[in-house]
């Protein structure tokens, strides 16, 4: 046997390997070159100021309906319920297009992000359970979540530990039964939303992305969630918190609870990427109160879902940056429905909107 023979076998089975080990990653890419493509000409007319602007000049709801002229949401109904529900249903067959134009090893990860979309209509029915009021008709969209409102409908106030234990929400049913603050029962329904969306199981090349935006994601709920006690002059302990995120530590976080004046809680983010847009955003705040620090965060954190775009371009990342996009699109139409059938002026309107930069 000569030896050119037996190197071209030893080449040979290093190839293999090599294209055993590098293979399915490649199949992977393959798989989303269409739907990243598509995510990536959708686009998102409803952050940019120009779009906003023609419907927030509507005269009324019906002359709203009429200016909004989009292929994603379709809004429907007379009435401002009717029409925000219309877009909510929109946002979800957004989100289940995405997902069934992605490759079926990252659909479950669309279905636990359907949850999340759910999560403010749940948030309706549970302060009506706290609050012991007749229970909302609400419209949801992840059958999981569906079931468990149809059984709290259907159960006695005795049989409600068993109902809410029963779908994994017994930590919720405690803070209910113990009359716990409501902020405290909706920051309950993240944490369990986050952990949804976390142990979805996904092929490792996706995985990056998927907690890169969940890290960014609680950094952003615990600076809204100390914010928010700050200027109501509210008590907030670490047990309120998500968790330690992307920039800021757990250490941190815990500082800033102890710390009263927000100015000051801001002036300690230097080094992180939070300092410059709340930086800025400090003369809205003194103006508008806390809503324009919330709006910051948010305009930030589409930026940097952007960046997680940017970076993981070959996987999931356009898909996340899409439906964060199509998100704060559908919070804002449903914020200018409400707006214009209210009759508010257009400079308060702006002032619930969240507009790329």
């Amino acid at each position: 046997m000569s030896t050119t023979f037996i190197l071209l076998v030893i080449l040979s089975a290093v190839g293999i390997a090599a294209i055993a080990k590098f293979s399915p990653s490649l199949a992977i890419i393959a798989q989303f070159t269409y739907p990243n493509a598509k995510f990536n000409a959708i686009g998102a007319s409803y952050l940019k100021e120009k779009e906003l602007a023609h419907l927030i000049n509507s005269k009324s709801l019906d002359d709203l309906k009429n200016n909004i002229i989009s292929r994603d949401f379709h809004v429907e109904g007379d009435t401002i319920e009717e029409m925000q529900k219309s877009v909510d249903a929109s946002l979800v067959k957004i989100l289940q297009m995405a997902k069934n134009d992605s490759p079926r090893s990252v659909r479950k990860f669309y279905d636990a992000y359907i949850k999340k979309i759910d999560a403010r209509p749940l948030k309706n029915v549970l302060k009506a359970i706290v609050e012991e009021k007749e229970l909302p008709e609400e419209e949801f969209f992840s059958q999981e979540i569906k079931n468990f409102v149809d059984s709290i409908k259907k159960a006695s106030r005795d049989e409600m530990p068993a109902i809410f234990s029963m779908h994994n929400m017994q930590d919720v049913w405690g803070l209910i039964e113990k009359k716990a603050l409501f902020m405290e029962i909706e920051g309950e329904i993240e944490k369990k939303i986050i952990q949804e969306i976390r142990a979805v199981p996904l092929p490792k090349s996706c995985r990056h992305a998927r907690d890169l935006f969940m890290k960014y994601f609680i950094d952003i709920l615990n600076l809204k969630a100390i914010f928010r006690a700050k200027y109501m002059g509210m008590d907030l302990s670490k047990e309120n918190l998500f968790g330690e995120g992307r920039e800021l530590s757990y250490w941190q976080l815990e500082h800033f609870l102890k710390i009263d004046a927000i100015s000051e809680i801001i002036s300690l983010l230097e080094g992180t990427s939070y300092i410059k847009p709340l930086r800025d955003a400090l003369g809205e705040f003194e103006r508008e109160g806390g809503s324009a620090l919330e709006r910051a965060l948010d305009r930030h954190f589409l930026s940097l879902v952007g960046g997680i775009a940017v970076e993981n371009t070959m996987n999931l990342g356009p898909g996340i940056r899409f439906i964060i996009e199509k998100e704060f699109e559908a919070q804002n139409l449903r914020a200018i429905i409400k707006g214009v059938g209210e009759k508010m002026s257009a400079e308060e309107i702006w002032k619930i909107l969240v507009v790329e930069k």
